[in-house]
């Protein structure tokens, strides 16, 4: 760097990490006294026409990402011949750090990968692969609020830019590179998933899913061997998750997840717990308020993928095997500029004792006439202290995905189009760090009956409702 410790009006105050591409500095920007995450490009590599694209498209792709767990960036360009990115400085730490001192806790690890799953699907939405998610590149704040960091080797999905670093060596990390980025087959947002459910299995087996040693030994592994199961070393973790990863690191993409939610979903639900109880909830005396969900829906999947215990037994009804697609998101918040020492203002509030109800959207199909011969109708109730993330059956019998939902949330619907197979199933998850999180989910039928309750109380809080018939 310069010898005087500055880049024209940033003010480099230490090296916070260096990478193959450049180095990341703590820094001021004296123009807008804020404290920032400067990354320069190193001088060796800079003169490389390739390294130097490859900078500029990190910050052309990362600049234009809203999501709350992406890094968001200020400025980027070159002075005095240096390429650089002004990024929000995040005080945390990574992933990789944490998991030093060993695997996490089964709820810590789903909400974790829960939240880069979030920061993926947003990116992948708008075009743009990750291609090196790893644990180093997963930051906690201290209320372990994630961000996903360095898209250095981003990739647009629309084929515009190549897959091979100048040198013609794949770009990544060994360790968590989906088999197909090895013999340069085509690269989608499942090949993201497969890196997502090994940092999964590594949250929590504590260790690298596969003890290769080099490039050649983890090239092997990542062909051949089976995914790790973590349930043969931890008894806390559900059988049903190593299903989940499983799936995520198939070698076949058409196998994997089609989307990073849809295996957050997955691993949501195979942790959920046991079948919820039928008893009917204390009534609230308030009629539940109908909100948009917005979501977006996939052909109908009924073919089992995870199997064995209970909990998979549950999972196959909210959403392992189907097509889950978008998650809508809440609209990203104002982006505020970080100090030393100050929370990130994305990170999760405590909530408000009012809420204000959001606009109601074009009504449901009207249920049945009470006197029908056979209830032909459900309606789906969540209540929580904060945003939830859902997974029901539609009206139209689909498995559907819906997003950062304001809570409570309600919608009733008739039954008529269903197949045979199809049973209601409503699934709920929401989390925060401040361990005051409840979320309760109710499923009544045509007459007003309760088929379904459930509520939990924890940290990361996820229930599962669903009726047999």
């Amino acid at each position: 760097m310069t010898a005087d410790g500055w880049l024209g009006d940033y003010r480099l105050d230490g090296l916070l990490g260096r990478g193959g591409m450049g180095e990341v500095h703590q820094a001021v920007d004296t123009r807008r006294s804020r404290a920032v995450a400067l990354k320069v490009l190193r001088d060796d590599v800079a003169r490389d026409p390739g390294f130097r694209e490859r900078f500029r498209r990190e910050a052309g792709a990362t600049a234009g990402l809203q999501s709350p767990h992406i890094v968001p960036i200020h400025d980027f360009g070159e002075i005095d011949g240096r390429l650089f990115i002004d990024m929000r400085l995040i005080h945390g730490t990574g992933l990789d750090t944490a998991l030093a001192h060993g695997p996490l806790p089964v709820h810590r690890a789903v909400a974790i990968v829960g939240q880069v799953a979030e920061g993926l699907a947003h990116a992948h939405e708008h075009g743009i692969l990750h291609r090196d998610v790893k644990p180093s590149n997963i930051l906690l704040t201290p209320a372990d609020f994630v961000y996903l960091v360095d898209f250095g080797i981003a990739h647009r999905t629309d084929g515009s830019d190549p897959g091979l670093t100048a040198t013609g060596m794949t770009i990544g990390t060994w360790a968590y590179l989906a088999p197909e980025r090895f013999d340069a087959g085509p690269v989608d947002e499942r090949s993201d998933v497969y890196s997502l459910a090994c940092v999964l299995a590594e949250c929590l087996l504590g260790r690298r899913p596969f003890d290769g040693t080099g490039p050649a030994s983890l090239m092997k592994a990542h062909l051949v061997a089976e995914p790790p199961r973590p349930s043969r070393e931890r008894p806390d973790v559900p059988a049903a998750l190593d299903d989940v990863i499983a799936r995520g690191m198939a070698k076949d993409p058409a196998q994997r997840f089609g989307s990073a939610r849809e295996l957050a979903a997955a691993a949501v639900a195979a942790i959920s717990g046991p079948a919820p109880t039928r008893a009917r909830p204390a009534a609230s005396g308030l009629p539940p308020t109908t909100v948009d969900a917005a979501p977006v829906r996939r052909r109908r999947s009924r073919t089992p993928v995870l199997a064995g215990t209970t909990i998979a037994a549950l999972v196959l009804a909210v959403g392992a095997g189907v097509g889950i697609g978008r998650m809508s998101t809440a609209p990203a918040p104002a982006e505020t500029p970080v100090a030393a020492g100050t929370p990130s203002p994305t990170e999760p509030a405590t909530p408000s004792t009012s809420r204000t109800t959001p606009a109601v959207p074009t009504p449901a199909p009207a249920l049945p006439a009470a006197d029908s011969a056979e209830p032909s109708g459900y309606t789906y109730t969540v209540d929580s202290n904060y945003p939830v993330h859902l997974i029901y059956t539609d009206a139209r019998g689909d498995r559907v995905t819906a997003g950062e939902t304001p809570a409570p949330w309600s919608t009733s619907f008739d039954t008529s189009a269903w197949g045979d197979d199809a049973q209601p199933s409503l699934s709920a998850f929401t989390m925060s760090s401040r361990g005051d999180t409840y979320v309760e989910c109710t499923i009544t039928d045509a007459d007003g009956r309760v088929v379904a309750n459930q509520r939990k109380e924890t940290a990361n809080a996820a229930v599962l409702c669903m009726s047999f018939g």
